[in-house]
């Protein structure tokens, strides 16, 4: 019996180090989001790099880009301000990847207009050798 009671605390101690872990994954995959949409309204390429994987690969509206094409589309939009505000964020981490979707209201200031769109997006991040996250893939679909 005290082996039995033993075991069951040793499991219990580990699951909850893990639920932990998971929550504190959580958060940083957070940041992580947070950190590469304010790259992309930031124009910060070498940002953005730092937060992708080798392999990241972004669908925006159809279109489909790795981030050498993601960014030169981006610099497309080098005279145009952009403010990001994302809600509504879910997350769910294990061991080494991560899902989190979420909605996205753009602000884009051009020289003679503002246009406000609303977007859902959705990211999946993994864990880089180093045990940092990076995301792999992004998805943004502008609603109408």
């Amino acid at each position: 019996m005290k082996n039995l009671v033993f075991i069951l605390l040793v499991f219990f101690m580990i699951s909850c180090n893990n639920s932990n872990n998971h929550k504190a994954d959580k958060t940083t995959v957070i940041k992580v989001i947070d950190d590469f949409v304010t790259a992309v309204q930031n124009k910060d390429y070498g940002k953005l790099d730092d937060l992708a994987s080798d392999d990241f690969v972004i669908y925006e509206n159809g279109l489909v880009w790795n981030m050498d094409e993601f960014s030169l589309k981006l610099e497309e939009y080098d005279s145009v301000g952009i403010n990001y505000k994302i809600t509504n964020m879910h997350a769910i981490v294990d061991e080494n990847t991560a899902q989190a979707w979420f909605h996205n209201k753009g602000t884009f200031v051009y020289p003679d207009t503002t246009i406000v769109l609303n977007f859902i997006e959705s990211a999946t991040l993994v864990k880089d050798d180093k045990n940092n996250w990076q995301i792999i893939f992004y998805h943004s679909t502008h609603l109408k």
